[in-house]
């Protein structure tokens, strides 16, 4: 990811900065920014703006956001950049792998909020049944520790969910994340399986949450997220993905 863009002030139009060497031959390194019409397109931005006054602006990578994964070459994707006074919203595009990205400044603040958190429940019937010869419990006890399990997910607000988590994990995109849960949320899964299994049945329960509750593993939440630009001017947010979904 690019680390700063450049930016006219008169104009408000902005582009990132290309390293002049690399033109030469009009080669293009995949995964990086610069094309021989990137170039071209660069003469033509310091052609326009000639006379005008320019700053730098320097990207915050942990505001980046997209409905794609990174190694997806054709994308929209959304980052803030600052000036060190005055902080920025940037909708990047790129129509694929061997063309430019383009930059553009737009009015609003990207907002990234959590909308559901759920358990991965196939995937942890699953890992629970292939222990087998190992995990003595039966298919009704499992359906037990899955319900108790999906009752303490339940009683968590997605929006506060961050104050909840030991560690989140981002997703293959900025929509998906992965959740450990803090040991009290274990405490309450293991306080209602209390009184339906046996001693040796909460003995494996415990082992098997110490084994498997790191984020990615079956154990982890799925935290479904959505990204909203607030408008400067209102209180009404769009959703900047929406629109490429239809």
């Amino acid at each position: 990811m690019i680390k700063k863009l450049i930016r006219c002030i008169k104009c408000n139009q902005v582009i990132s900065p290309l390293e002049s060497h690399a033109a030469s031959d009009g080669s293009f390194l995949p995964g990086v920014e610069w094309s021989a019409e990137g170039f071209e397109n660069q003469e033509e931005f310091f052609r326009s703006h000639r006379g005008h006054p320019i700053e730098y602006l320097r990207v915050d990578p942990d505001t980046y956001v997209s409905d794609k994964p990174p190694y997806e070459p054709q994308k929209v994707s959304y980052f803030e950049a600052s000036n060190g006074q005055q902080r920025f919203l940037v909708r990047r595009a790129k129509e694929g792998l061997d063309r430019p990205a383009f930059y553009q400044l737009i009015p609003g603040k990207l907002q990234v909020s959590n909308v559901s958190l759920k358990i991965q429940e196939e995937a942890l019937r699953r890992e629970m049944v292939a222990l087998n010869g190992s995990f003595s419990l039966s298919e009704e006890k499992i359906k037990k520790f899955i319900r108790a399990l999906q009752e303490e997910v339940e009683s968590i607000s997605p929006e506060k969910f961050a104050a909840e988590a030991e560690t989140i994990q981002e997703g293959e995109t900025s929509l998906l994340a992965y959740g450990k849960l803090k040991e009290a949320h274990w405490e309450n899964v293991l306080g209602r399986c209390q009184n339906d299994f046996q001693k040796d049945e909460m003995a494996q329960i415990k082992q098997f949450i110490s084994e498997n509750k790191q984020p990615h593993d079956a154990l982890s939440l799925l935290i479904k997220r959505k990204v909203s630009i607030l408008s400067p001017t209102s209180e009404s947010a769009v959703n900047p993905f929406e629109s490429l979904l239809s």
